[in-house]
């Protein structure tokens, strides 16, 4: 006799942050992204976006998102990332932090939009990257 998997969620803490999971694997988002690996602190000397190179004043962080090692400008923001569970808005890199800012827009007043019975409208103009304006009310 096959045992049901427990309904509901725990609290796992990464070395990114506070992530609240599913016990079960059903559950979990479609949207939901995995964890990077961390690329390793000796195998960049060098800020992967500005190239500048880390030294004393100069540290490493990693982005949450991606896992690449940049530097304190470079690395700077600080948003939610719902994607992948974490709690706390979390450390990413600019290009990441672009991204996500992208996404959380969408998820949070996009998506809204079109569960409560919006219209979706994509024309041959649009892309990808500009949802904004494509979706009306009914």
């Amino acid at each position: 006799m096959a045992t049901a998997a427990p309904a509901g969620k725990r609290l796992l803490r990464s070395k990114s942050g506070l992530r609240i999971i599913p016990l079960n694997d059903s559950e979990r988002s479609p949207f939901e992204l995995v964890e990077p690996a961390w690329i390793p602190d000796d195998e960049s000397p060098s800020c992967m976006e500005c190239q500048g190179k880390f030294d004393f004043i100069k540290r490493r962080h990693h982005c949450r998102r991606c896992g690449r090692v940049c530097c304190g400008s470079c690395c700077n923001a600080r948003l939610a990332l719902p994607r992948m569970c974490f709690l706390d808005p979390v450390r990413l890199c600019s290009p990441c932090a672009a991204t996500t800012a992208q996404e959380n827009k969408f998820y949070h007043h996009h998506l809204k939009s079109l569960l409560s019975g919006a219209i979706l409208h994509l024309s041959s103009e649009s892309n990808e990257q500009d949802l904004v304006g494509l979706i009306s009310c009914r």
